[in-house]
């Protein structure tokens, strides 16, 4: 073979391997799905909540938000998550496989498609060597969330891919490939609207990325802006496509609309209710978390995703109320990882830039802008009574692994061809080991997945409530449901809650803020209080019917109370009681 042949192969080989790395990394992510639904997944606590909104898309409780948000704990007004395009997305699947596994099959495949896109743009912008380290970037993040949460629908965990998405096609819009802003607008769109801790970093990102465009464009000739109507207007149309149900909601929906309710949130607080005490997060603690996740091992890693933010508590001490958080890194350590952070990518930025890397250049402005909004972000997050909540700031994972791209570039920068060479094949032989150590079951207790225990127990209750349902003549068509009675953030009820629904029973509630997580056409009017009502009871209560209650469902277990700190296959029961 001749040496232009044998460097034609080698091209080839190259420019392969991105889809190469994106097959297996697809593999791994679809066996984890399949494996994790044949041994008995189920939707569970919030996972539970997303599967019954998907029920309801298309129908007369069709959603036009996302979920109700935990921030309305601290600003004390109920607000909910912008958007419901995360329950469009499952919707499909849900209809047409069922609850678990349609969740399953929904979130694998919005993943392998992120894995997929990752690749094209990251192609567009730098070609195959650019593409194949974003493919073993996205074999480390997958390594990071786990097999378990590969599949899982919670936001905070669903979004870690979608937002690394939303970064890559960012920095290829700043890049001048203006054809991915669409995808950008579109990706950055799910993001925002299913979690509320997206709504700052993901426009400022998609915004200085087009600014970025114009500004270059400006110092062309003529024609310079002609190409940008058509993605623009495609970008254009896809916003106002999918903000469309979020903006009907806000025009047309009772009450204040939800956009000004997160502004109120905000900024003043609200009067729904009395706000549980909260403190900002201040500097302090804000570099703290910074340095943990960024700049300190396990940076983004696997090891640090349930432990880099520590769970925490406030305590009333002589000097005040602070924040006992064992395990969270001091100030001191914080600070010198992240100047010495700081610095590297200082210095690499410079080789770039001395290189002529201008697209490279761009990734690197994209990345300060990114840390300096994720920093301002983290300062400003307010700590409530649960203290501090990762899952609120699970973006700073993705900004990591984003430096962490760009520093492998910028190494790339500069290297003789045979040395390039071999320094991606080692990259690329680091993404394989990272995808096969994510085929080993692993489950990062961030979200639902800690009741991977009641999995078994969940599932029963749920087949025999559908039994219930089908065969018994007594069976209600409408119900008010009760979700009290077990405890905080409790695995159980919503699952039965949506077993009702998916049978085709109206449920109503008495709770106006569990009114916004079901849709506000399920709360309930004055003509409830003839309906039948159900509950759910676990442990030595599940045992016990109460007096005029029927007991229509039950798994045998354990006894003791619920503990959300030991979860075990304790008794369920499910009860309905008539109205007198």
């Amino acid at each position: 073979m001749t040496d232009s042949a044998t460097m034609g192969h080698l091209d080839r080989w190259r420019r392969a391997s991105w889809m190469l790395m994106a097959t297996a990394t697809s593999a791994v992510i679809v066996f984890s799905a399949v494996r994790g639904v044949r041994a008995g997944y189920e939707a569970v606590n919030d996972n539970a909540l997303i599967e019954l909104r998907g029920r309801d898309v298309l129908t007369a409780d069709h959603p036009l938000l996302g979920t109700w948000s935990s921030a309305s704990i601290s600003s004390g007004i109920d607000v909910n998550h912008p958007g419901p395009l995360l329950f469009d997305l499952v919707a499909a699947p849900v209809k047409l496989f069922g609850g678990a596994t349609g969740i399953a099959v929904a979130i694998a495949l919005l993943n392998v498609a992120v894995v997929w896109l990752v690749g094209w743009v990251t192609w567009r912008v730098g070609g195959a060597t650019a593409a194949l380290t974003a493919q073993v970037v996205t074999a480390g993040l997958v390594w990071t969330l786990g097999s378990e949460l590969l599949y899982d629908p919670w936001q905070p965990n669903v979004l870690v891919l979608v937002f690394w998405l939303v970064m890559c096609a960012a920095w290829a819009v700043a890049a001048d490939e203006v054809v991915v802003l669409p995808l950008a607008v579109g990706a950055g769109s799910l993001a925002m609207q299913t979690h509320l801790g997206y709504v700052f970093v993901v426009p400022i990102l998609v915004g200085f990325a087009f600014a970025r465009v114009i500004i270059r464009r400006r110092r062309l000739g003529p024609g310079r802006f002609g190409d940008l109507r058509r993605p623009v207007t495609i970008s254009v149309v896809v916003a106002v496509v999918l903000w469309a149900q979020t903006l009907w909601e806000q025009i047309f929906g009772a009450g204040r609309g939800n956009l000004t309710r997160v502004l109120i949130a905000g900024t003043v607080g609200g009067d729904d209710f009395v706000a549980a005490e909260s403190s900002r997060t201040g500097i302090t603690v804000g570099v703290r978390i910074l340095g943990a996740v960024l700049a300190l091992p396990p940076w983004w890693g696997r090891p640090g995703f349930d432990s880099s933010i520590p769970s925490s508590t406030w305590v009333e001490t002589s000097a005040g109320r602070v924040l006992d958080a064992p395990g969270l890194r001091t100030f001191g350590p914080a600070v010198v990882g992240l100047v010495a952070l700081a610095a590297l990518i200082a210095l690499a930025w410079r080789r770039v830039r001395r290189a002529g890397e201008w697209k490279l250049d761009a990734g690197f402005q994209l990345l300060a802008v990114a840390s300096a909004v994720g920093a301002i972000t983290v300062i400003i997050t307010p700590i409530d009574v649960l203290g501090l909540s990762p899952h609120k700031v699970r973006w700073l994972w993705v900004i990591g692994a984003f430096g962490t791209y760009m520093l492998l570039m910028a190494v790339l920068v500069g290297l003789r061809e045979d040395r390039r060479r071999a320094t991606v094949g080692v990259m690329g032989a680091i993404g394989v080991v990272a995808l096969a150590a994510t085929i080993p079951t692993h489950a990062n207790q961030a979200g639902p997945v800690i009741f991977r225990a009641t999995y078994d127990s969940i599932g029963d209750v749920r087949d025999q409530v559908e039994d219930y349902l089908v065969t018994s003549p007594a069976a209600p068509s409408a119900v008010v449901f009760d979700a009290g009675g077990i405890g905080f953030a409790e695995p159980y009820t919503v699952p039965v809650l949506t077993e009702l629904v998916g049978s085709g029973v109206e449920v109503f509630t008495f709770d106006s803020s569990f009114a916004r997580q079901l849709g506000p056409q399920r709360y309930a009017g004055a003509g409830a209080s003839a309906l039948p009502v159900v509950f759910v009871r676990v442990g030595a209560d599940a045992l016990s019917t109460p007096p005029g209650a029927v007991r229509i469902a039950f798994h045998d277990g354990e006894l003791t109370p619920f503990d959300p700190s030991n979860v075990t296959d304790r008794a369920v029961a499910v009860f309905l009681v008539d109205p007198p």
